[in-house]
């Protein structure tokens, strides 16, 4: 034994290993998570459980309660009965006294008021009255008045040798209604000094007592019987339930029954005057464990007996008690595949947080190679790592952000789309540019749709951005440098074109001078001179005034001057300017353009100018032999449409992106074959546009070229018939 005050001895090795499996066992989340399913299933059943029984105690009290209820009702109908029957005795006793009829047998006017009276109680079957004798002097049946004497009848010996009372009798056969049991009530008949003087009956149909009773389907529930003190049975519902000798009506004429053959009944009755108790019922089909209510009614000769089987009581209460258990069956599967389920999740989880871990250690040092700083943070924007560079780009270190908010480092991390240029902070307040993309990390692996339950960290990579904003805005500098010599280029080409316009003027007028021999005659050599002079003089003038007209265009000087301009005539005098030269080249021109098309709301100069640049540029590049139309109408929309047609050798597609493009000409190289600066097309595009219209081109090489001007709705002023024109064109 070991001795008080020493220490215990160590535990054996195994039992030490045991205890200390137990104990990680009973630590384990698994093993509580299914320890905590067990007793909540426990504790369901025993709810459940408790529930049944409660409402089987519940079940039982409401049958004792339905029995009772049922011989109260029996009661109160027997009450009823028995109270109008007395009463209707003592007025009878009354009017027998105060008729001078009353003592003379067979009187004709008692027998109708017996009748009468008889005809307005519904449970009376027969009234009769017997003198002291024993003989029947009056009844309000319609056969004569029996001879037989009726002395040896209960239902007189009982009033006559017992006292004032209303007296009751076992039920016995109707003479008069043969095959029918009748209860007889009846009273003592005095004389007016108190003397014997007979007996007045009233025969109850037991049948119309029970009416009550059986309108009220006693038979599914239960039954009743009603009974003497002495426990001979009057009226048994259903008949022959109680399983009794005898009975008070059907067929059966014995003895009648007695509830002395029922022992917890009668002893029950012996006791107390109001009772219930849980008894086997007697019946046809043997005994039947029933709630029984016994009662005795006060002020009258009767015993009321109410049973209810239990099975019936308890009926509705196995159908719930089914229900309940399987309720309970099915609340016990569900809290054990749920338990079952959370167990399983919770293994899954620790699986998932160890390949976590694997995969945080394997990014983690991903992280640190990267020369970029990398920020990863969660669905809450808080930081969860933060690599090398990222330390020495903000100045601070790694332990110091971890869990915060990725606002530190970019107040604007949030806001707007991915992949933005944004504004960071170092740890010491400076500003500084960064671009900044977020991605997601997919720990679970896949390439699919990210899953719900998959782990969800976000990727910020940071870049400095300081550089390449110096160069930027390097960049915008050189860029506005750019735009400022290029609009003084075009200042200085219109104000050159201004200077040069005043002496070639001056030199094409001395060369038409000279060519109208003003001042005298000139050989053939001098002309052919003074005509080279003019044309190169006009050819430079020209070319003048389209830079000037582009230099204005392109600095947005340009200002038009509208009024309303016939279509038709401005159409006819540019075919003026471009017939001999389209003569010369064998081109023939043909004008549908000869009748009121349209009145425009136009710039004058400058539409005639367009016109005359598409008809120039059609004569240019049209061999000969080839052809021009040019056709103008109003469109669906109510807009006016002018088109230029050629057969000439058409436009390259590969030019026809810079077809609108100053300077710009199919043929670059210094031989080409036709001449020209490449404003003409660039001009009229932008006059065209001035007007809120479109210049459209559509061209085939070596088939021919198609240009399209449309002006709006707007731009016309006035739309007359078209007597001698053709109908609208077509949208080219």
């Amino acid at each position: 034994m070991p001795v008080p005050g020493s220490a215990s001895p160590p535990l054996p090795r195994s039992t030490a290993g045991l205890a200390g499996a137990l104990r990680g066992r009973l630590g384990s989340v698994r093993f509580l998570m299914t320890a905590s399913g067990l007793a909540f299933i426990l504790v369901v059943n025993t709810l459940i459980g408790y529930g049944i029984l409660q409402g089987r105690r519940e079940a039982l009290d409401a049958g004792e309660r339905a029995t009772r209820d049922l011989a109260r009702m029996l009661e109160s109908q027997t009450l009823r009965t028995a109270f109008a029957v007395d009463q209707l005795l003592r007025d009878l006793s009354f009017a027998l006294d105060t008729l001078p009829d009353g003592p003379r047998r067979g009187s004709t006017a008692i027998h109708d008021h017996l009748r009468q009276r008889r005809d307005n109680f519904a449970e009376l079957a027969d009234l009769v009255v017997v003198d002291g004798d024993g003989l029947a002097l009056h009844h309000s049946a319609e056969l004569p008045l029996p001879t037989v004497p009726l002395s040896d009848r209960a239902y007189f010996t009982g009033p006559r040798d017992g006292g004032q009372d209303l007296h009751v009798s076992a039920a016995i056969t109707s003479r008069v209604r043969p095959g029918t049991q009748i209860i007889p009530f009846s009273r003592r008949w005095l004389d007016t000094d108190g003397g014997f003087r007979g007996v007045l009956v009233a025969m109850v149909d037991p049948t119309r007592l029970a009416a009550t009773l059986e309108s009220r389907d006693i038979d599914r529930k239960g039954s009743v019987i009603l009974a003497l003190g002495d426990g001979t049975i009057l009226l048994e519902r259903p008949q022959g339930h109680s399983g009794t000798q005898g009975g008070s009506d059907g067929g059966n004429h014995g003895e009648p029954g007695r509830l002395t053959d029922w022992p917890a009944v009668w002893t029950a009755l012996a006791t107390h005057d109001e009772a219930t108790i849980r008894d086997a019922a007697p019946g046809p089909g043997g005994s039947t464990d029933s709630l029984v209510s016994v009662r005795r009614v006060q002020g009258y000769p009767f015993v009321i007996v109410a049973t209810l089987p239990v099975a019936a009581a308890l009926a509705e209460w196995r159908r719930d008690t089914a229900a309940w258990t399987s309720i309970g069956t099915v609340m016990t599967i569900a809290i054990a595949l749920l338990t079952a389920f959370v167990v399983r999740q919770h293994a899954r989880r620790d699986e998932d947080q160890a390949r976590l871990a694997r995969a945080s250690r394997r990014i983690r040092g991903i992280l640190d190679s990267m020369l970029d700083a990398v920020v990863t943070f969660d669905t809450a924007g808080r930081i969860v790592t933060f690599n090398r560079a990222a330390e020495m780009m903000f100045a601070v270190p790694e332990r110091e952000m971890i869990g915060q908010p990725i606002e530190a480092l970019i107040p604007d991390a949030r806001g707007g789309a991915n992949d933005r240029d944004l504004t960071a902070l170092r740890h010491d307040g400076h500003a500084f540019p960064v671009g900044f993309t977020v991605s997601d990390l997919r720990l679970g692996g896949g390439t699919g749709a990210m899953r719900p339950d998959e782990p969800r960290i976000h990727v910020g990579v940071i870049r400095d951005m300081t550089r390449r904003k110096q160069q930027e805005a390097e960049l915008i500098a050189s860029k506005t440098q750019a735009e400022l010599a290029n609009r003084a280029k075009s200042e200085f080409l219109a104000n050159m074109s201004h200077e040069l316009r005043t002496p070639l003027n001056a030199i094409i007028g001395f060369a038409e001078v000279l060519d109208s021999e003003f001042f005298g005659t000139v050989n053939e050599r001098q002309k052919s001179c003074i005509t080279d002079i003019h044309d190169s003089g006009r050819h430079l003038l020209d070319i003048v005034n389209a830079v000037l007209d582009m230099s204005k265009l392109e600095a947005g000087q340009f200002e038009l001057c509208e009024e309303a301009v016939e279509v038709h005539e401005a159409v006819a005098q540019c075919l003026m300017m471009v017939r001999d030269r389209a003569a010369s080249g064998g081109v023939a021109i043909h004008n549908e353009v000869t009748a009121a098309i349209a009145t425009l709301w136009v710039d004058r100069r400058a539409f005639k100018q367009v016109i005359l640049n598409l008809l120039s540029n059609a004569v240019k590049f049209t061999p000969g032999g080839g052809s021009i139309t040019i056709t103008a109408g109003m469109e669906q929309d109510r807009g006016f449409a002018l088109i230029v047609a050629d057969t000439g050798i058409g436009i390259p597609p590969d030019f026809m992106a810079d077809l609108f493009q100053p300077f710009r000409q199919a043929e670059n190289a210094a031989n080409r074959r036709y001449e020209g600066t490449g404003l003409g097309l660039s001009i009229s595009k932008n006059f065209v546009d001035l007007h809120g219209g479109t210049l459209t081109c559509r061209s085939t090489p070596g088939a021919g070229t198609t240009m399209t001007v449309r002006l709006p709705a707007g731009r016309v002023i006035e739309q007359p018939s078209k007597i001698g024109s053709h109908a609208p064109v077509p949208a080219a």
